[in-house]
């Protein structure tokens, strides 16, 4: 797996190595400690959530209020989306900014965003 930060501060776009044979294809795309070690981030998942969208869909924006925010670890397990990641955090060196990734099935990549 290797990390590849984005322009916004706190974010990355993880990329997992596939391995495809005549059965179809093999993925770890997410190992708590190698995360980690890639990012400088815990990420301890509390909760799991499956979005299903219809072709031309825009989700809104998500965010946390709780005081330590919360993280998210998105891919796809279906189809393709452009996941973009706007910084709304008030005094955030990358306030404003914006950034994104085409993420799609089987590509072996997600978006890792820290819980600040």
């Amino acid at each position: 797996m290797i990390a590849k930060p984005l322009s916004i501060h706190g974010a990355w776009v993880m990329q997992s190595q596939v391995f495809a044979d005549d059965r179809g294809t093999f993925s770890e795309w997410f190992k708590s400690s190698l995360l980690t070690e890639l990012t400088g981030e815990s990420f301890e998942p509390l909760q799991a959530n499956v979005s299903v969208s219809n072709a031309g869909v825009i989700r809104g924006i998500h965010y946390s209020l709780a005081p330590r925010g919360q993280a998210k670890l998105v891919t796809v397990l279906r189809g393709s989306i452009l996941d973009v990641a706007i910084d709304v955090r008030i005094g955030s060196p990358t306030y404003g900014k914006y950034d994104s990734a085409v993420l799609q099935a089987g590509d072996g990549r997600a978006m890792f965003l820290r819980h600040d």
